[in-house]
């Protein structure tokens, strides 16, 4: 429970230590400041107090004349307060005071009583029951000399000063770090990035950045050689999947051959999955596109096939437009091969997100496969007897993660699966050169 009390940004917990440092710091001088200006000066007057009281009410060491050339020394005189002046000591006064009043008892060993009053030059009245009801004036010199205005000027300009310095410095700190969160954030979506500056900073950010780059770098590579790898692959196999293909043509059993020619496709189609997952148009520049405009695109396609379409008007979006179309035509391509028609297209706006709706009318999948759906070669049961890769939704959860999206799937009440698509509208897409004038 007590690290859930705890700032969660590291700004925040910067801030709350040096708050906290400055307000001991300056705990700590107060108490310092007391001990040596205040604390002679209390005993001094105290002292001097108690021997005008002496020397004025006591009869055993009473002196008149002494007592009036301390008066004149000293400001220490016997005299009546008027009432006007029985006022409530201030709260910044009342430690001074306070330890006034108990030097005083300590050398008198009786009660005293004081009053303060607040003029030009603060005074405290001190009497006592030896004083036979007289009252001492005692001058606060000493309280006059450090002004309890400026006091307090001091104990909030300061560490106001400070804490704000303070501030720019966690701040000066943290902003490397969050522009290293946006651009970790951009490489995590599969999009280009330009390096880090890694020279301007301190040495210690200036690390982090060089080892950044460095893995956005060794990233890119194992990108390039991953795509370049399989385009070969997929590139060797299709030449002998064509000649497979044009030899079974001429195979005279017919029902040999289109048996044959049909696994040739379906090897042809699964490589092409291949390929669309690792081609995941990260090079591709992002436009302004009518999600609708894209959705009647792709559905035209799809001409012999049953579609419901329900498309709401809806602003347009920052979306990579051969990408987006890719990512439709896998929705509907798998609802069609894993569900039954009709299939449900429809868009519409809730609160800050467009909303794209993908719902067939089959039976849907186990509610325990849904979970791994979107992860790549996973297949839901009825799947699994129908051949396919099993990078479809895969290749959908990517695209949607790359324009800052979320996906859900699940069974419709009335059967078939129904997929969710959020786009959010305020979103902007991030280009590379756009990012690179801000992380630099």
């Amino acid at each position: 429970m007590r690290f859930r009390l705890l700032p969660r940004t590291a700004f925040a917990r910067s801030a709350m230590v040096v708050g906290l440092v400055i307000f001991l710091t300056q705990v700590l001088t107060i108490w310092f400041f007391a001990r040596n200006a205040y604390l002679p000066g209390i005993r001094e007057y105290s002292r001097l107090t108690v021997l005008q009281a002496e020397l004025s009410f006591h009869d055993a060491t009473r002196d008149p004349e002494g007592a009036r050339r301390l008066g004149e020394t000293t400001g220490i005189i016997v005299a009546d307060p008027p009432d006007a002046r029985e006022g409530r000591v201030p709260w910044i006064t009342r430690p001074v005071v306070g330890s006034f009043r108990g030097e005083i008892q300590r050398e008198l060993e009786e009660t005293v009583f004081v009053r303060f009053e607040d003029s030009r030059r603060p005074v405290i009245w001190v009497t006592a029951a030896s004083f036979n009801g007289k009252w001492l004036r005692v001058p606060m010199t000493f309280f006059r000399d450090y002004d309890r205005y400026l006091l307090v000027g001091w104990g909030v300009t300061v560490p106001l000063f400070a804490i704000i310095a303070g501030l720019l410095i966690a701040r000066g700190l943290n902003r490397p770090l969050k522009r290293l969160e946006q651009v970790a954030l951009v490489v995590g979506r599969g999009d280009p990035v330009p390096p880090l500056d890694d020279d301007v900073g301190p040495k210690e950010i200036d690390a982090v950045n060089r080892a950044f780059n460095r893995m956005t770098r060794e990233l890119a590579q194992a990108q390039r050689d991953r795509a370049l790898l399989l385009a070969g692959v997929s590139h060797d196999l299709r030449t002998p999947l064509t000649r497979m293909r044009l030899s079974a043509e001429f195979i005279p059993d017919a029902e040999l051959s289109t048996g044959i020619i049909s696994d040739i496709e379906d090897m042809d189609a699964i490589l092409e999955q291949f390929i669309g997952f690792i081609r995941d148009g990260a090079d591709e520049v992002a436009s302004y596109e009518n999600l609708n405009v894209l959705v009647e695109d792709v559905c035209a396609k799809f001409a012999e096939v049953a579609l419901q379409l329900q498309l709401r008007e809806v602003p347009r979006l920052m979306v990579k437009r051969l990408t987006f179309k890719r990512l439709l035509t896998n929705l509907i391509s798998n609802a069609i091969k894993y569900g039954e028609a009709p299939v449900e297209i429809d868009t519409r706006v809730e609160g800050e997100d467009v909303v794209l709706r993908v719902r067939d009318h089959g039976q849907g999948v186990r509610d325990e496969d849904i979970p791994t759906l979107l992860q790549p070669f996973s297949r839901g049961e009825k799947a699994r007897t129908v051949t396919g890769s099993g990078l479809g939704l895969a290749i959908v959860k990517r695209i949607v993660d790359m324009h800052h999206g979320l996906i859900r799937l699940g069974n419709h009440a009335e059967g078939g699966l129904e997929v969710e698509i959020r786009l959010p509208v305020t979103g902007r897409f991030v280009q590379p050169e756009a990012l690179s004038a801000r992380v630099r």
